[in-house]
């Protein structure tokens, strides 16, 4: 299972209208806006890294996302 948290800045005029469209791409396991330097952020999950590829793909081709930033999660050894 692959996890990633991606950090999205939107453009001025956009807010609610894609964090509805983000929702509901496949993958895309919460979504939430933020205050400060990002306008919201999403967690996605997927069963490879070529799947949460293809969601990071989509995300950021969806009208109104400025910029993103995913930072993959890693399993930590214990």
């Amino acid at each position: 299972m692959e996890q990633a948290l991606l950090l999205i800045v939107l453009a001025p005029s956009f807010k609610t209208e894609t964090l509805a469209k983000l929702r509901k791409i496949a993958g895309v396991a919460s979504a939430h806006m933020l205050y400060g330097p990002y306008d919201m952020f999403a967690t996605i999950k997927a069963k490879d890294i070529e799947e949460l590829r293809v969601a990071v793909i989509k995300i950021r081709e969806l009208e109104g996302i400025k910029s993103t930033i995913t930072c993959n999660v890693i399993q930590a050894q214990t």
